[in-house]
């Protein structure tokens, strides 16, 4: 199972995905799959509660959706576009 992280700005996409690198974990940036509004890019990763300690710890208010992929669907978990 990944989680897909999606963004409204690439610098903050990026961020994200080195501060959960510099914490241990894989990230890949891959196309969001829903594109509200923004860049598009997005960061999949597998471990979930490593990703959410690191938006507790940083300041990523151009976080939109996030969502989980089991290789065939997606499933939103979170959206501030609601």
């Amino acid at each position: 199972m990944y989680y897909i992280f999606s963004f409204s700005s690439r610098n903050s996409a990026l961020k994200f995905a080195d501060a959960v690198n510099l914490m241990g974990g894989k990230t890949k940036l891959v196309n969001a799959p829903v594109n509200h509004a923004g860049c598009g890019l997005a960061v999949r990763c597998n471990d979930y509660n490593l990703c959410q300690n690191v938006l507790n710890c940083g300041h990523y208010a151009a976080l939109r959706d996030i969502y989980s992929f089991d290789g065939q669907t997606y499933k939103m978990l979170y959206s501030t576009t609601n």
